[in-house]
């Protein structure tokens, strides 16, 4: 499996599980009513329809070196989300009308996009894949300082808390023991988002994707779970990288194939 979602930027890594650690207890069950905003249809889509094109650049740029195809595929994916961005941008101000964060936060994609967009041209993956990831952290802050429930960012809440686990190089029980605590309790409240198809474009081969990927994900902690009752470094540290693979697959199943535009609600 490709790398994904990852960067070798130590403050990056830092910064994602930061993010994890901020919403660990509101994400850990469904929000009540009245401290959540529930997006309408309209701008839930203007979300989905944005992650759509987004997904696949981030998931490209940081694997485009690692085959002869990959950094057409790369480009492409880029030069979508570029071309796209002033139509989805439109829909993302009018999903969260007159809130200030959400348009700086909405500046700051832009200019994210506009470097990530260079750094593809010039064919520096890993730096391209780093700025892409500020891009979903801009947006899953301003959401979560609004109350905004956005199912991809419960994704984005566990990713920062798996990486934590599946990056390590050296064992430290106490610790991974710790981190395996949040990884599973965020995993637990993204088990309870209700994934509509329609609503957020999945063809039937990808959810059966992601199902198969949520699934599998649930497997890896188990067995990382039993691996930390008892089993070597060696073994350990294999059961905690096995969680990165499924939860890759699970996220990038809300990416649109090249030429694929899904009708959304609203």
């Amino acid at each position: 499996m490709p790398s994904f979602l990852s960067t070798t930027v130590a403050a990056s890594s830092a910064r994602r599980q930061l993010l994890a650690a901020l919403v660990l207890l509101p994400l850990v069950h469904a929000l009540p009513a009245t401290a959540a905003t529930v997006l309408k249809d309209k701008a839930r889509s203007a979300m989905v329809a944005f992650d759509a094109v987004y997904i696949p650049a981030l998931f490209l740029t940081g694997s485009a070196g690692k085959s002869a195809d990959g950094p057409a595929k790369a480009e492409a994916a880029m030069t979508r989300l570029l071309t796209d961005w002033a139509s989805r941008r439109a829909g993302l101000v009018a999903a969260v009308p007159g809130a200030k964060v959400w348009t700086d936060a909405l500046g700051k994609v832009g200019r994210h996009l506009t470097e990530a967009g260079q750094q593809v041209a010039s064919r520096r993956w890993e730096e391209s894949h780093a700025t892409l990831e500020h891009v979903r952290e801009a947006m899953f802050e301003a959401r979560h300082a609004l109350g905004v429930d956005y199912a991809l960012d419960h994704y984005t809440a566990y990713h920062g808390a798996m990486e934590a686990l599946a990056n390590a190089t050296t064992v430290q029980r106490p610790a991974m023991e710790a981190d395996y605590a949040k990884a599973r309790a965020l995993w637990r409240g993204l088990e309870q988002v209700t994934i509509d198809p329609a609503a957020y474009g999945l063809s039937a081969p990808r959810q059966a994707q992601l199902v198969k990927a949520l699934a599998d994900e649930t497997e890896a902690l188990s067995r990382l779970s039993s691996a930390l009752r008892g089993a070597s470094d060696a073994d350990l540290l294999k059961a905690a990288a096995a969680l990165k693979p499924p939860f890759v697959r699970a996220y990038v199943a809300f990416g649109w194939a090249p030429g694929e535009s899904p009708v959304l609600p609203g």
